[in-house]
């Protein structure tokens, strides 16, 4: 997670949307869990992705709103929520059983 997000520069937040790409090599490290959402997060506009990479990276809504400019947290958190349902939906419709609850 970063500290201080205040001085990320485009370079920072491409190494961040890399940092979140799905790939399917079949010797990757990664959980099945993390594999399926970060497929589903293919399917996403590119500005979705970018905000919701960024959330899961500053760690709050607050820090992503003065990241942004000073949107309100709670403008953040309305969309992170209809982002976080679009990849729930994308994993449905993708027949990805995602168990949240292990």
């Amino acid at each position: 997670m970063i500290k201080d997000y205040t001085e990320l520069t485009p370079k920072d937040v491409r190494d961040i949307l890399e940092d979140y790409a799905y790939d399917d090599d079949i010797m990757n490290n990664e959980d099945e869990r993390t594999l399926a959402i970060k497929e589903a997060m293919t399917h996403l506009p590119v500005a979705d992705r970018i905000i919701f990479c960024l959330y899961l990276e500053l760690g709050s809504s607050r820090n992503l709103g003065k990241f942004l400019g000073g949107i309100s947290h709670s403008t953040i958190l309305k969309e992170i929520k209809r982002i976080r349902q679009t990849i729930l939906d994308e994993m449905e419709q993708s027949d990805i059983n995602l168990n949240l609850d292990e």
